[in-house]
């Protein structure tokens, strides 16, 4: 199934550096440099002989950097057969404001220690991946729940791409998930403060 992202805060979210970075390790080649050095022509030949290019922002300054990006990610599409789905998976390393559903994998809190630290797992940008977070007592306590009797969280945070892992700073909050059924009414998830 092909699905086409339309969500300028994801494209917004894209560190250039990184995208440089994947070009140059997928087969791409700078081509030229464009407005005093702030914007950059990359171009890729497939094994058709077909040519690709990508016009690619260097800077924030420009007002449709998060079109250009977008631009850039059905381009990248195209040329790997890939989804816009998993080529973003690689490309985002950060997501500011963002609500994270998953399960709680670990919970690990030293006797007396004020600070557990936690692992879940959810769906970023449509892959799986592993998340940690620091939790103070109240928010443990649920954590903990979670982790024993296998409840679905929600975090709400900023998401921030450390190697393999994601890592949430400033944490907004950390719910638990429970499930009301309602007659014949379809099944909701419902936060619990």
């Amino acid at each position: 199934m092909k699905v086409n992202v339309q969500d300028f805060e994801v494209f917004n979210s894209l560190d250039v550096n990184v995208i440089v970075a994947y070009l140059q390790r997928t087969g791409w080649h700078e081509h030229s440099r464009l407005y005093d050095n702030k914007g950059a022509i990359w171009i890729k030949k497939n094994d058709a002989g077909d040519v690709f290019d990508i016009g690619l922002p260097l800077t924030r300054e420009f007002a449709d950097y998060p079109a250009r990006m977008g631009d850039a990610v059905k381009t990248l599409e195209l040329t790997e057969n890939r989804s816009q789905l998993e080529i973003l998976s690689d490309l985002v390393t950060s997501l500011d404001n963002t609500e994270i559903q998953g399960f709680v994998v670990k919970v690990d809190r030293e006797n007396g220690g004020k600070i557990a630290k936690v692992v879940m797992m959810g769906f970023v940008v449509s892959k799986l991946q592993k998340i940690y977070l620091e939790l103070k007592e109240n928010d443990f306590n649920l954590a903990l729940k979670a982790y024993q009797e296998r409840i679905p969280v929600t975090c709400d945070g900023d998401f921030v791409k450390e190697g393999g892992y994601f890592a949430v700073k400033n944490l907004r909050e950390f719910a638990l998930m429970v499930e009301e059924a309602k007659g014949d009414e379809s099944t909701r998830g419902v936060a619990i403060p």
